[in-house]
């Protein structure tokens, strides 16, 4: 009798123990207490080493090398009478590092900008951590006339650096992604501001989440201002496009990062192509919110939103203003497992005024290519288009008829590829100064 009563106790108190863990873990998951961030850590390091486990050891750098090559290095094809000559900046992993590169269109290196996040930022006081080089990456750049590049760690900083190496100036905030220039030389540049706690202007939106910024930065690195992409929508009285996921009532699912909705892109209206574009101003802005497959125009100086629209693109990058009045876009196709179920990338052209579209490139089995994440694309003055297969380390241009001009494929050292993240054609005239001059003394 007392046997059977001490093993009843015995499963009595180890049900009791696992209904107490199971309870504390329903408590730390939905109020976020301690240890709810240490777990999160835990869980992002073990997914990191599932995935990528040489390189979360230091090994070697397999994040950043693509997983389906195409074949051959450096130029492949070049037409000279189609393509438009120029020069290319290139951001992404070269030989060991980070770094930026100008190329001509015969693959030559002009110019080489090593980038070292731990140089740039022996502390990172924008940051809850110091990140290894290889924990960061590179996203956007942009050349300057005068031989800087200024470019993005992503979600570690906006830096503008000279010609030579050296840092000119640096912006200790979470920018990220692409950013484009305006008609005044400032800079318009995504960034991002952590919420832990709920914000009262944004009812239903659960914390901790990523709060989007569009901030305008001067050519010496002042934040002139700054827009919320949530202050904007919820004022513009569009919060549909935040709950648009099926659920009954207005709840929102945020992933466990808290970014749901991932600005990735801004393009400004030109006053040269304003013109073409009868709804909007000279000066608007064009935004990518990747996560709700979503494009928005909106007017700056009165913080509204004018246009809208959602797909048929699919975690898209890098929307354009083109000069026939059209919208170009990037559009992914992201399918999850790279099984291409949705057909790959394409390009696709929409009228905003009546909503059609049309696919530039990408619709036909010959035009094939794919990148899950990241990619973009440039209209070209003679009409032809450069475009970045940043998974696969492939820039290509295309001509009007679809026909491939120029291809280039930034091969690494062991025979893999390393990723890209941006490419842009600059005119051979471009520059104001020489990059064959030699550095000075740091």
């Amino acid at each position: 009798m007392s046997i059977a009563r001490d093993s009843l106790l015995r499963i009595y108190w180890v049900t009791s123990l696992c209904a107490l863990a199971f309870a504390c873990g329903i408590a730390v998951g939905v109020y976020k207490i301690f240890p709810y961030e240490l777990l999160q850590q835990i869980g992002f390091t073990a997914r990191e080493l599932i995935r990528y486990p040489r390189h979360t050891l230091g090994l070697a750098p397999e994040k950043f090398l693509a997983v389906s090559p195409p074949p051959g290095g450096g130029v492949t094809r070049h037409v000279p009478e189609q393509a438009y000559a120029g020069m290319t900046l290139i951001a992404g992993f070269f030989d060991d590092s980070l770094g930026v590169r100008l190329i001509d269109m015969n693959g030559d290196v002009l110019n080489h900008w090593p980038i070292s996040y731990n140089e740039v930022w022996p502390e990172s006081p924008h940051l809850d951590d110091q990140p290894r080089d290889w924990d960061t990456e590179l996203h956007g750049a942009w050349l300057m006339p005068d031989g800087d590049v200024i470019f993005t760690f992503q979600y570690g900083g906006l830096v503008r650096m000279e010609r030579c190496g050296q840092v000119r100036w640096k912006l200790p905030r979470r920018t990220h992604h692409v950013f484009t220039p305006d008609a005044d030389g400032s800079l318009w540049v995504p960034d991002r501001r952590r919420r832990e706690e709920a914000v009262d202007q944004y009812p239903k939106v659960p914390a901790p989440f990523e709060e989007d910024y569009i901030v305008k930065v001067s050519p010496e690195g002042e934040v002139l201002a700054e827009i919320s992409i949530l202050d904007l929508i919820f004022k513009s009285r569009l919060e549909g496009l935040v709950f648009a996921n099926g659920a009954h009532d207005s709840e929102m699912v945020v992933p466990l990062s808290g970014d749901f909705t991932h600005l990735n892109d801004v393009d400004v209206l030109s006053p040269e192509t304003a013109p073409a574009f009868p709804l909007f101003e000279a000066g608007d802005l064009l935004v990518s919110l990747r996560n709700l497959n979503l494009l928005m125009v909106i007017d700056p100086d009165t913080e509204s939103v004018k246009w809208t629209r959602t797909g048929p693109f699919l975690r898209q990058h890098d929307p354009d203003f083109l000069p026939n009045g059209r919208i170009a876009v990037f559009d992914n196709r992201r399918d999850g497992g790279g099984d291409h179920s949705f057909g790959g990338s394409r390009i696709l052209s929409i009228d905003p005024g009546v909503g059609r579209e049309i696919t530039l490139f990408g619709a036909r089995p010959d035009q094939f290519f794919y990148t899950d994440t990241m990619g973009d694309h440039q209209p070209l003055k003679n009409g032809n288009m450069l475009v970045s297969e940043s998974q696969k380390g492939h820039v290509f241009e295309i001509a009007p008829d679809g026909k491939i001009v120029w291809s280039w494929v930034n091969r690494w050292q062991d025979g893999s590829i390393g990723k890209i993240s941006q490419a842009t054609r600059y005119p051979p005239d471009y520059l104001v100064q020489s990059m064959k001059e030699p550095c000075h003394e740091p």
